[in-house]
C-alpha cells in the first residue's frame, strides 16, 4: 500500500533501538504510541456491499477495505475498547476518497469531539497528529471526491492506553492473618515494548451442538416500552457487559435481514431482526443455528410453464438427438452432445429472459439510507437541545437540506434569533449550521414525534433534500411511468416507517394495482377507512386513484383539522393535489416547488448487498 512500509520499519526501528537502549528502555516506551485499532469492532454509517464492511479496515490486510454508500455524510468508527491517548490517526484510502472529513473521539460513541478535520482532502495515505484522550474514534467525511462511496483500505489509530488502576491495599483481617503478616500486592505490569492491547477477555464458551455453519444468533423482540431492545441492553444481557455492543454490531454487519434491510446504525434495530453474538454469549433466548436471513421472493406460479406447455426449445433439441446418438460414430456423438448443451443453454437464456419480463414488482419497503438519517436525526436533537437551553420555542420546519458540511432548515414560519451554533437566513426563513458542530453538540433525548413525516426525497445538484409530508395539508400525487413511481413509493413507505424519528405510523393501502408490502394493510374502498380518518396519531394512506369528488370533500375537511396528522398520497395524477410529484424512468424526481433530485441515488445501497 501507498507509503505503508515507513511506519513499519521506523516502529522495528523503534523497537530495536529501545531493546539496545538497556534498562532505561522500557521506561521510555510506555510514552510510545502503539497500535490501538488492529482488529477492534467497527462500525459504520452504511456499506456499498457486504464484502466491504467496515471491519475491513481494521483487519490489518492491505487486500480488503471498506466501502461506504454512495451519499454523503459517511462514517466509520473503531472501538479501541479502553480508553487511550489517541495520538495519531493513520488513513490509507482507495481512489474513491474524501474530500472533506473530520477525525472525532468520543468515551460513549455518541457525543463526539474534533480532534481534526479537513476540508482539502486529496486522497493517497495520510498520516495525522491528534491529542485526545476517550475509547472510540471516528472519521467522518461530509464530501467525496466523486459519485463513488468513500473507500480506506486501512484505518490506524496509534496511541497510549491509559494505565490500569493499581489495587487499593486492603488492611488485613485478624482472623485471617497474623498482625506480623506484611500486606501483599500485585505486581506492577511491566511495558517492555510497545504491543497490540489485548482483546476484551471473554467468558467461558457454552458447549453446543448444531449442524454445520450453526451461530449464536438472537431476534430482537421489543423492550418494557413496547419499542425494539437496544443493542447495548442485549450485549449486557447475553454478554455481561453493556459495553461489549459493537462485537455484535461487527458481527451482523452486511448480513440482510428477514425484511430484506441491512443494520448499520447499531442504535436502529427493527423487531424481528437477527443478530449474531459472539460464542461466550449465554442466557435464555439465544439460539444456536443457521443464521436465517432475507429470503427473495419466489417467482409467481405463472411464470412456470405447464406440463402442457409446448416444449421448449432445448427439451426438442435433446429428444432428437437422444434417439439418433446411440447409432452415430463416437466423434458424432460428442459433436451432438456439444450441440445439445449449446441449444439447452439457449433455452435456458430464453426462458429466464422470459421469466424476466414477467417478473413482478419488487413489493417490500426498500430500507433509508441510514448514514443521512443519523446525521438529520443527531441534528435535529441538537437543535431540540439547543432551543430548550436557551428558552426558545422548536421551530416548525418543512424541509431539511445537507449541502455539502452544512445542514439547513427551511422553517415553516420565520423566526430569530437562533440558538448556538445556528444561524440565521436575512429572511428568517431559514436556519443553517455546519455538520461538524452539530454531530458534536448536546443532543436532546426527548420525542421527534414533531418530525415524524420528515422523507428524504433524493440528492439535488447541490446536496439531499427531505421535506415534511405533514406540511402538504392535502393530497400528495405521485405520477410516472408504473414501475418509476412504484419504486418512489416504496422508498417514500420506508423513509415514512423506518426512520429514527419515525412513529411506526399505520400504513392503509386502498385500490388495486399497488405494491404489496407486508407492513401494510390493504383495502378495497376509501369507504373501509374513512370512518377511522379521525384526528390523532394518524398513518399514511394510499390511494391507487384520485378520489372521487366526494372523496376529496371527505379528505378536505380532515384537513382543515390542524391535528389531523395522516398523509395521503395518490400514485397517479391528481388534479386536487395540493403538491405534485412525477417519477421518470430516468430516476430523477420532480415537483415544480423543490429541486430535481435523483430518487435512484440511494438504490446502489439497496441493490450493493444483494
Amino acid at each position: 500500500m501507498r507509503a505503508r512500509a515507513v511506519p513499519v520499519l521506523l516502529t522495528v526501528m523503534g523497537t530495536a533501538a529501545g531493546l539496545a537502549a538497556g534498562p532505561e528502555a522500557p521506561a521510555a516506551a510506555q510514552d510510545d504510541p502503539v497500535l490501538l485499532s488492529q482488529g477492534r469492532p467497527a462500525v459504520a454509517s452504511a456499506l456499498e456491499r457486504p464484502e466491504h464492511a467496515a471491519r475491513f479496515a481494521v483487519d490489518g490486510d492491505g487486500q480488503t477495505r471498506w466501502s461506504s454508500a454512495f451519499s454523503d455524510p459517511q462514517w466509520i468508527w473503531v472501538d479501541l475498547q479502553q480508553r487511550a491517548e489517541v495520538r495519531r490517526v493513520e488513513i490509507d484510502w482507495e481512489v474513491a476518497h474524501s474530500t472533506a472529513y473530520s477525525v472525532e473521539i468520543s468515551d460513549d460513541a455518541e457525543s463526539w469531539r474534533v480532534l481534526w478535520s479537513t476540508g482539502a482532502g486529496d486522497g493517497g495515505a495520510d498520516s495525522i497528529p491528534v491529542d485526545g484522550t476517550g475509547r472510540y474514534v471516528r472519521v467522518y467525511s461530509t464530501a467525496r471526491n466523486g459519485t463513488a462511496g468513500n473507500s480506506i483500505w486501512e484505518l490506524r489509530v496509534l496511541g497510549v492506553p491509559e494505565p490500569e488502576p493499581e489495587p487499593q491495599e486492603q488492611e488485613p483481617e485478624p482472623s485471617t492473618r497474623p498482625p506480623s503478616a506484611a500486606p501483599t500486592r500485585q505486581p506492577e505490569p511491566t511495558r517492555s515494548a510497545p504491543a497490540v492491547p489485548a482483546p476484551t477477555p471473554s467468558r467461558p464458551v457454552p458447549e453446543r451442538t448444531g449442524p454445520p455453519g450453526s451461530v449464536v444468533y438472537y431476534v430482537v423482540g421489543k423492550g418494557a416500552d413496547g419499542k425494539p431492545e437496544k443493542l447495548n441492553d442485549i450485549a449486557g444481557r447475553f454478554l455481561g457487559d453493556r459495553n461489549r455492543w459493537p462485537e455484535i454490531a461487527e458481527l451482523t454487519e452486511g448480513h440482510r435481514q428477514p425484511d430484506g434491510r441491512y443494520m448499520t446504525d447499531p442504535r436502529t434495530l427493527r423487531t424481528g431482526w437477527v443478530l449474531k453474538l459472539p460464542k461466550d454469549a449465554a442466557g435464555k433466548g439465544l439460539r444456536f443455528g443457521p443464521l436465517p436471513g432475507f429470503e427473495p421472493p419466489r417467482p409467481s406460479p405463472s411464470a412456470s410453464p405447464s406440463p402442457s406447455a409446448t416444449p421448449t426449445v432445448a427439451a426438442v433439441a435433446v429428444e432428437r438427438a437422444a434417439v439418433r446418438l446411440p447409432g452415430a460414430p463416437v466423434w458424432f456423438a460428442v459433436g451432438g452432445a456439444l450441440a445439445v448443451a449449446a441449444l439447452a443453454w439457449l433455452g435456458t437464456w430464453l426462458l429466464r429472459r422470459r421469466r424476466t419480463r414477467q417478473e413482478p414488482f419488487d413489493d417490500s419497503l426498500l430500507r433509508t439510507d441510514t448514514s443521512a438519517a443519523w446525521t438529520v436525526d443527531r441534528s435535529l436533537r441538537v437543535l431540540m437541545a439547543a432551543c430548550e437551553r436557551d428558552g426558545l420555542d422548536v421551530p416548525g420546519v418543512t424541509g431539511v437540506f445537507i449541502e455539502g458540511g452544512s445542514l439547513r432548515l427551511r422553517l415553516t414560519d420565520p423566526a430569530a434569533p437562533a440558538p448556538e451554533p445556528w444561524a440565521v437566513s436575512d429572511d428568517g426563513q431559514s436556519w443553517a449550521a455546519a455538520l461538524a458542530s452539530l454531530q458534536s453538540g448536546t443532543a436532546s433525548e426527548g420525542s421527534t414525534a414533531r418530525f415524524a413525516r420528515l422523507v428524504n426525497l433524493g440528492m439535488s445538484e447541490t446536496g439531499r433534500v427531505l421535506v415534511d409530508f405533514a406540511a402538504a395539508r392535502g393530497v400528495i400525487s405521485l405520477d410516472g411511468p408504473t414501475r418509476a413511481r412504484h419504486e418512489v413509493l416504496r422508498r417514500w413507505l420506508g423513509e415514512l416507517t423506518g426512520n429514527p424519528w419515525s412513529d411506526d405510523p399505520r400504513v392503509v393501502m386502498v385500490g388495486n394495482g399497488l405494491p404489496q408490502p407486508e407492513q401494510a394493510e390493504h383495502l378495497a374502498g376509501l369507504e373501509q377507512v374513512a370512518p377511522e380518518l379521525e384526528v390523532g396519531r394518524g398513518g399514511v394512506l394510499v390511494l391507487s386513484h384520485a378520489p372521487t369528488a366526494a372523496q376529496q370533500d371527505l379528505l378536505a375537511t380532515r384537513f382543515a383539522a390542524p391535528e389531523f396528522s395522516w398523509v395521503v398520497i395518490v400514485l397517479g395524477a391528481a388534479p386536487s393535489a395540493r403538491w405534485r410529484f412525477t417519477a421518470g424512468d430516468d430516476g430523477w424526481l420532480r415537483s415544480g416547488f423543490l429541486p430535481e433530485v435523483r430518487y435512484d441515488e440511494q438504490t446502489a445501497v439497496r441493490r450493493g448487498g444483494e
